[in-house]
């Protein structure tokens, strides 16, 4: 085989490669008007989202109806609510399964349809999450199985809007939900721990070393 026929099957390999990636981290989303709405989406911690569905259940109501069935069983609580037609920012604060969260939520300047978002736990802890977008007459329901959160370490992500409305339209952002559950405390020690456990192993072996140069 030739080097120029090497170098076809090589890219051709990368591509295929390159686009089997693509398809295995993006998935369409389902439900009602979902446009080229997907999973991809909304990222967290540099991942998307692992479900979505698009629904026309406002989920600010309170209401999980319109993604609780696809997201699995378990029961899910509040832990951040954002209103607004114009919201450059906001910035809130919950406690869900003895832990509490710093929620940040930005739009990006000159668009309401793309924005970023941040979560900060204050202990190491393993959850669901539900980050449910509503624009016009429909919502976006993103699901992240088993998020893990570091002890005080801002996780960060990303959100797009992209299904359509009932008119066919790309909508801007109206209000978002974030649901919990299934929320798991780190049994791990954390750096902080294991800094003052080997300080006092560092403070025995020196009052031992004193005793016996006695």
């Amino acid at each position: 085989m030739n080097s120029t026929m090497k170098s076809i099957l090589t890219a051709a390999t990368l591509l295929g490669a390159s686009a089997f990636s693509s398809a295995a981290m993006a998935a369409a989303c389902t439900g009602v008007s979902i446009g080229s709405s997907s999973t991809a989406d909304v990222k967290l911690g540099g991942g998307a989202s692992d479900k979505c569905v698009v629904s026309t259940v406002n989920p600010q109501n309170g209401s999980t109806a319109g993604f609780s069935a696809a997201f699995g069983a378990g029961s899910w609580s509040l832990l951040s609510k954002v209103t607004g037609t114009s919201v450059a920012e906001a910035h809130t604060t919950a406690n869900f399964g003895g832990v509490g969260y710093k929620i940040d939520f930005t739009e990006n300047s000159g668009t309401e349809k793309t924005g970023t978002w941040t979560i900060t736990a204050d202990k190491a802890v393993t959850l669901d999450l539900a980050f449910a977008l509503h624009a016009s007459n429909r919502s976006d329901a993103f699901f992240f199985d088993d998020q893990v959160l570091a002890k005080n370490a801002a996780t960060a992500g990303s959100w797009t809007i992209n299904w359509r409305n009932n008119g066919g339209q790309v909508p801007n952002f109206s209000n978002l939900t974030i649901f919990a559950r299934d929320s798991h405390i780190s049994a791990v020690p954390e750096a902080d721990t294991y800094a003052m456990l080997l300080a006092g192993l560092g403070l025995v072996g020196f009052v031992a070393r004193r005793r016996r140069a006695k």
